[in-house]
């Protein structure tokens, strides 16, 4: 009895022993897979907090720029017109440019006490020479260091072929050469121009 009951006793013992050892070994692994749960729920709960910190980031660096309005280019600069061409109503005194034509300037030499004579002639040249209708203009100037010296500028409406044809050939240009060219002390300086534009003249007021 003694030897079954201490038998008995051990068996108890040991079975006390096994399901103590069972039920650690059984704690210790539920730590341990409790433990590792908690890892892991760790784990994920710092990853969701990683990605909730990167979403704003990621979202700033992949998200489409926007694209800036293209620029209107800018309207093409067209060249001014050319000004309108004046006209009798548009100037004092119902004097227009000309918009075409010559321009002849003329110096001569006249020794000082010949100078009135001089004159006296050439004002009768000049009223019958201004009233031709292409006679633009016509004005005469002295030179105040040298009183002999006189320029006059004549501008006309045609060109210079119609002048040497047409102009210059008149009858009344005879008694005029035959009073003066005596009183020239050097053969007569003329130039004859051609007109650039109208856009380049102008006309003020008529002549004194």
């Amino acid at each position: 009895m003694s030897t079954n009951g201490g038998g008995s006793t051990a068996s108890s013992g040991g079975g006390g022993g096994g399901i103590r050892n069972s039920m650690l070994r059984h704690w210790r692994n539920s730590t341990i897979s409790l433990s590792r749960s908690g890892s892991r729920r760790g784990d994920k709960s710092e990853d969701r907090a990683a990605k909730r910190l990167s979403i704003p980031f990621m979202s700033s660096s992949t998200a489409s720029t926007p694209k800036s309005p293209e620029a209107t280019p800018a309207p093409a600069v067209e060249p001014p017109p050319p000004p309108p061409k004046q006209t009798t109503e548009d100037v004092p005194n119902g004097v227009a440019p000309p918009s075409q034509g010559i321009s002849l300037h003329v110096t001569v030499h006249i020794a000082p006490e010949n100078a009135d004579r001089f004159l006296a002639a050439f004002k009768a040249i000049f009223d019958v020479v201004a009233a031709e209708p292409e006679c633009t203009f016509f004005e005469i100037y002295r030179s105040p260091e040298e009183p002999g010296k006189f320029t006059w500028v004549e501008n006309w409406s045609k060109d210079r072929q119609w002048f040497v044809e047409k102009q210059i050939t008149k009858p009344y240009y005879k008694e005029y050469f035959e009073i003066t060219e005596p009183m020239f002390l050097k053969p007569r300086e003329a130039t004859m121009l051609e007109l650039v534009g109208p856009e380049f003249s102008v006309v003020k007021g008529t002549a004194f």
